[in-house]
């Protein structure tokens, strides 16, 4: 029987949808972020871009620098939507699970670059919390020294600034989009893999806090506490409240105001930014569980994610964290995950987080001011400890 040929993964429909909302999205992002997007002047070709990420739309802002379709390297919450048929239909994003090698998504890179496609990747694999630039691996540079292909380096500025992923409300700025750097095969193929990952996070470094531009907004520091957990005056963890713009401690009182310019003012224990604070508290945290702190937070909701399908609700409304375990409570019933067998734990959207054991993606999803991101800061802190390599 004569197998049946692979159908290819770049087609015209994309090229169409592309065509047809690049003249909107411009508008959109125009009025509501006060976003430009730089022509790159690049014909159509197969070409690696990669680009820093600060905000959910941050695909559609790189994509109003092109002229040709990007198919992006995209999580796998984006397949757990009601219109991800409709996506994967129109704009054909690669799939991949956050914080794990996906043999599956790299296949999909291969396969559009065969076909002279735009592959798009965000190599820190996370939108940025405080600001600064998340943990990359060095894999970024081995795939576009493999790919045989341009790599095109791509900034987003502003992005931050106008819209914190910590945030509740989008802050009046300015914000950019350009490309960087452009990097031929030739030099690729000139450079050893330490240099190339050295000049990737060189050009992908954009920090608002360092622009001058200010971001107006009455309620700026409102939800910081998703991303700003421990005290630095008393060391307290899940005490920083936030109110318009000002934010302080419940438990010593510490108090400072979070300004237009991105600093804080005045100074909490010495740190001016949050990215300051942030780098602190995520070594901080790591030595707390150690000396036997656990972390907990209530009000959550439990489910499991399948790619494609609705999400399955679990039982839990409780979940803790220690050096060993991480414990999802249901009343007088717990359900307990060595940390050991976890394989991976990674931030999620605002408010949630991911963590992949036994084979399944295991999800929590907290109330409005819920912090995602000191669950991950201790996961990866406790593996660093043991000498363990975290996969961005």
């Amino acid at each position: 029987m004569k197998k049946k040929k692979k159908s290819a993964w770049t087609k015209r429909r994309h090229t169409v949808t592309f065509a047809i909302l690049r003249p909107i999205m411009r508008l959109y992002f125009r009025l509501r972020y006060n976003y430009k997007a730089k022509p790159s002047g690049l014909s159509r070709g197969a070409y690696l871009i990669i680009s820093n990420h600060q905000t959910t739309m941050d695909p559609f802002m790189l994509s109003l620098s092109f002229r040709f379709p990007v198919y992006f390297v995209a999580s796998d919450d984006l397949f757990n939507l009601k219109v991800s048929p409709l996506i994967k239909y129109l704009v054909a994003p690669i799939p991949k699970s956050k914080s794990l090698r996906d043999v599956a998504a790299m296949m999909g890179v291969f396969r559009v670059i065969k076909e002279e496609g735009a592959v798009g990747i965000f190599p820190e694999g996370n939108r940025t919390v405080s600001g600064g630039q998340w943990e990359m691996t060095d894999a970024i540079a081995k795939l576009a020294k493999s790919l045989k292909v341009p790599l095109i380096i791509y900034n987003i500025s502003g992005g931050y600034g106008t819209d914190p992923r910590w945030g509740h409300s989008i802050r009046k700025g300015r914000a950019l989009g350009e490309v960087r750097a452009v990097v031929s095969v030739e030099e690729l193929g000139a450079m050893s893999v330490e240099q190339l990952f050295g000049l990737i996070k060189e050009k992908l470094d954009v920090n608002d806090a360092a622009s001058g531009v200010a971001f107006k907004s009455k309620k700026r520091a409102e939800y910081i506490e998703r991303a700003l957990y421990l005290c630095p005056v008393c060391r307290s963890v899940s005490g920083i409240v936030s109110k318009k713009y000002k934010l302080k401690c419940r438990y010593c009182g510490a108090e400072t105001e979070y300004t237009e310019k991105l600093s804080l003012s005045p100074p909490v224990e010495g740190f001016n930014r949050i990215s300051e604070w942030y780098e602190w508290e995520r070594v901080e945290i790591v030595q707390a569980v150690l000396s036997g702190m656990r972390v907990q937070d209530g009000d959550i909701l439990f489910r499991e994610s399948v790619k494609l399908k609705k999400k399955k609700k679990l039982d839990g409304d409780r979940v803790s964290i220690d050096k060993e375990n991480l414990v999802i409570y249901k009343g007088e019933c717990r359900q307990t995950f060595p940390l050991t067998e976890i394989t991976a734990l990674t931030m999620v959207g605002k408010k949630k987080f991911n963590f992949y054991y036994d084979g399944k993606i295991l999800q929590v999803k907290g109330n409005k001011r819920f912090c995602a991101i000191k669950y991950v800061h201790i996961f990866d802190g406790l593996r660093r400890q043991k000498g363990e390599i975290i996969e961005g």
